[in-house]
């Protein structure tokens, strides 16, 4: 399943970064944006190419990556933006 293994890596992700003590540079911060709107993308392009391997159970697990994803963006634009001024 595709999207449980995506979302729990951009959970994961989520994660370690909270924990991290220190700061990352804004490139990581954008790289991280980019590998999370990436994950969208890539399992949009699944469900659009494969629709059979797509059940109600792994559509329901896309929408709840999509929201994981979608949330990470914004977190990280948002430690991007705040480390500007360091």
């Amino acid at each position: 399943m595709f999207p449980l293994l995506a979302m729990t890596v951009m959970l994961w992700i989520l994660w370690s970064d909270t924990v991290r003590p220190r700061r990352s540079s804004r490139i990581v911060y954008y790289i991280r944006m980019l590998l999370f709107m990436g994950m969208i993308g890539a399992l949009y392009y699944n469900l659009a190419m494969y629709p059979a391997a797509f059940d109600t159970n792994a559509r329901v697990l896309l929408g709840l990556a999509t929201v994981v994803g979608l949330a990470g963006v914004v977190y990280f634009f948002l430690r991007a933006k705040a480390a500007v001024g360091q």
